[in-house]
Order: structure tokens, then sequence, then C-alpha cells
């Protein structure tokens, strides 16, 4: 039962990641700017005026390094249900193939683009999901 449940949430965060990479690029920007704009106005309140492209940019990696570091530590969790051995390795295969395929759907969506620094970007944030949910397993052993 909790083997299904991980592989429906990693199906579920992997729908997630690809529906936004099959978003034209003006839709994409206007996603990310929509928060963007938020953390802005929160960062001017406490006396921070930062430049909004740059923060848009931040704000664009950040989304990338979230999204993989949930999806690291829910494959991480699912793969220690079901082999008994390399299940980090093993998980980082697994999250780089999901990064480059989602780069991959970002050539043929109009206006996106793919760079292998994304892929690198996603897998260092899987990398610290596994991290995260490795510790946190020990911890409740």
């Amino acid at each position: 039962m909790k083997k299904t449940i991980s592989a429906t949430i990693i199906l579920l965060i992997i729908a997630f990641i690809w529906g936004n990479s099959y978003q034209a690029k003006s839709d994409s920007v206007q996603l990310s700017m929509f928060f963007t704009t938020n953390i802005q106005s929160i960062l001017i309140k406490v006396g921070f005026h930062p430049n909004l492209k740059l923060m848009d940019t931040y704000v664009r990696k950040l989304a990338h390094l979230t999204e993989f570091m949930a999806l690291g530590a829910v494959i991480y969790y699912t793969f220690k249900q079901i082999f008994a051995t390399h299940i980090a390795k093993k998980s980082i295969l697994l999250a780089i193939c999901i990064a480059s395929l989602d780069e991959v759907i970002q050539i043929y969506t109009p206006g996106r683009t793919a760079t292998i620094a994304d892929v690198l970007l996603d897998t260092t944030g899987s990398m610290i999901g596994i991290l995260i949910i490795k510790s946190l397993l020990k911890l409740f052993d």
C-alpha cells in the first residue's frame, strides 16, 4: 500500500513538473512574475529593493530546485521500500532521467529552451531531497 501511494505521489510530481514545461514561455513568465512581484513587495516592506528581473531569475531557479527536492525525496522513500542496495544512486539516476526529459519537452514548447544547467540544478535539488529524507528516515528508525 505504501509503495502504491509513494509511486502515485512520484507520478503527480512528475506531472506537475512536466506540465509546467509544456507552458509556453509567455505563460511561464507570467506565472513566475506573479510570485516574484509578490515576494518583491514583501521585501520592499522590510527595506530591500531588489531588481525584479534578477529576482525573477532566482525565483525560477528556486522553483526548479524545490520541485526536484520533493521528487528526489519521494523517489528515495519509494525505492527504499523496493530495493536493498544502491538506493540513492538509483534515485539520482531516475531524477536525472526525469530532469533530462523535462528539458527535452521544453525544446518542443514555444519560446522555451533546454539547458544542461537546468538538468544540473534539478539533479542538485534531487540530491538535496535525498539527503534530507535519508536523514529523517535515520532519525526515526
